[in-house]
């Protein structure tokens, strides 16, 4: 009797019987697809294989992966057997790295999901009419909301106008910390996502889910859409229902796209962002994303077209989390003029003022970006790529130098943001409603300075547009 198979076994145990019974090359020119209770179906794109191999690879599939492919004899076939034209093409699917006993490589693979679509979805490219930053991060509690309190305010005292947007419907805060209670709009983000599936919206409905914060002292302006409006508050009873409604997926895909692509949360908050968020009233975004993998988060990190800052501490867990956000975002494609990947950002938050310590943290990101965003050719590769030029440029050419060429090669890694903000007590109980002297300039300027030179090197907003 064959021993159960997992999850995490099922799709190398697929690709090795592949390879086995019809080649390598049928992993190159056809893929996979998952369904949402992660069921394998092999798509046959290539003409070659007869429904008779199709069908004998299927009985083989279901003998040895059980109850991870349909038993029907559906494990391997045609878009045509299907009646799903979106399977003609493999334009849609990741690029997945498996490492099987007989197969070991890349291949594609189509994911179906009822939640985390959005985690499946091309990268947004980079949208600056109006520039927006997420602040998003693995776990809660590292200071991010701080953080982006601390830049809407350095923003505004340069003339800037800012909308600041509460993404954590979970465990909101954005709106708490800039805005008092009688100044609290009457909707909040869970009310735009549970009422616009049900019907178009009104003017006047997106005006009352905005208000202006006490930020920007007559220079520039600080404006909040925070998760949870005063509606909520004044009926806390349905919180827990819109939440549970919050996620829906609504609309069905365009043709010629994939399930991946459907009118998701990061469909709905564009939607939102080209409503509210144009570049005639603000001249940055600044949007809090929920900690952790959820599917928010998805919108936030790749679905924004933003600049992605990404907070963590010194800590195992936060490591462990990267390793696994990184790793999956390692299969999402790149394209030209889309370089997204170029716009993560890692910020150590509670840092100490210790160079080893900070080093660490670095040392650390960096490896884990290398492993995955980035690999690293071997350096035997790069001694032959410098071997084959010397006899083309007129140099002295030393053979037994001990020269570390990776300094001169090009590495990414070296072009990697990665900045601190310094623990401070200042901050350990952020309520600047309490005490805004928090958000004065002399004293967020200690902790906070590599932060804010950052954000000046990425800001993109015209010289014209930075006074009011």
């Amino acid at each position: 009797m064959n021993s159960p198979v997992y999850f995490d076994q099922s799709l190398a145990l697929f690709a090795d019987l592949v390879c086995q019974q019809w080649g390598p090359s049928a992993l190159e020119n056809n893929f996979f697809l998952r369904d949402v209770v992660g069921k394998l179906t092999l798509i046959v794109l290539d003409s070659q294989y007869s429904q008779e191999q199709r069908l004998a690879l299927a009985q083989q599939a279901t003998q040895h992966l059980g109850h991870y492919v349909d038993g029907d004899g559906f494990a391997v076939a045609t878009p045509a057997e299907l009646f799903d034209d979106r399977l003609l093409s493999a334009a849609h699917a990741l690029t997945v790295t498996v490492n099987g006993e007989v197969f070991s490589g890349t291949l594609r693979l189509l994911d179906r999901r009822m939640i985390g679509a959005d985690w499946l979805r091309q990268p947004a490219a980079a949208v600056t009419q109006p520039q927006r930053f997420v602040f998003a991060s693995i776990k809660g509690g590292v200071g991010r909301t701080t953080a982006l309190c601390v830049l809407a305010a350095e923003l505004a005292g340069k003339g800037q106008r800012v909308l600041t947007i509460d993404m954590d419907l979970e465990a909101p805060g954005l709106g708490n910390m800039l805005l008092s209670e009688d100044t609290l709009p009457e909707f909040g983000l869970l009310d735009y996502l549970v009422e616009q599936g049900l019907g178009e919206l009104d003017d006047q409905f997106y005006a009352d889910m905005i208000s202006s914060s006490w930020l920007g002292g007559g220079r520039g302006k600080v404006d909040v859409l925070p998760a949870i409006g005063r509606r909520s508050l004044q009926n806390p009873a349905n919180v827990l229902a819109k939440i549970g409604r919050a996620y829906l997926a609504y609309g069905q895909p365009d043709e010629g796209t994939s399930d991946s692509e459907q009118a998701g949360f990061a469909e709905h908050v564009h939607t939102l962002l080209a409503r509210v968020a144009d570049s005639s009233r603000y001249d940055v975004v600044l949007i809090d994303a929920r900690a952790g993998l959820h599917e928010t988060s998805a919108a936030a990190i790749i679905g924004m077209g933003a600049e992605v800052l990404l907070f963590g501490i010194d800590q195992a867990q936060t490591y462990a989390g990267y390793d696994l956000l990184l790793a999956h975002l390692a299969t999402l494609p790149t394209t030209p003029g889309n370089e997204w990947r170029e716009r993560l950002h890692f910020i150590q938050a509670k840092a100490p003022a210790n160079e080893l310590m900070l080093k660490k943290f670095s040392d650390h990101m960096r490896q884990l970006v290398g492993a995955h965003l980035w690999p690293q050719k071997p350096v035997e590769e790069d001694k032959q790529v410098l071997a084959d030029l010397q006899d083309t440029i007129e140099v002295e050419w030393d053979d037994d130098a001990n020269t570390d060429i990776t300094a001169v090669l090009d590495d990414p890694l070296n072009e990697i943001d990665i900045v601190a903000i310094l623990n401070s007590e200042h901050y350990t109980a952020f309520d600047p409603l309490a005490n805004r002297d928090v958000l004065l300039e002399k004293l967020y300027r200690v902790a906070f300075g590599d932060f804010l030179t950052l954000i000046d090197k990425l800001l993109t907003i015209p010289e014209q547009d930075e006074a009011i």
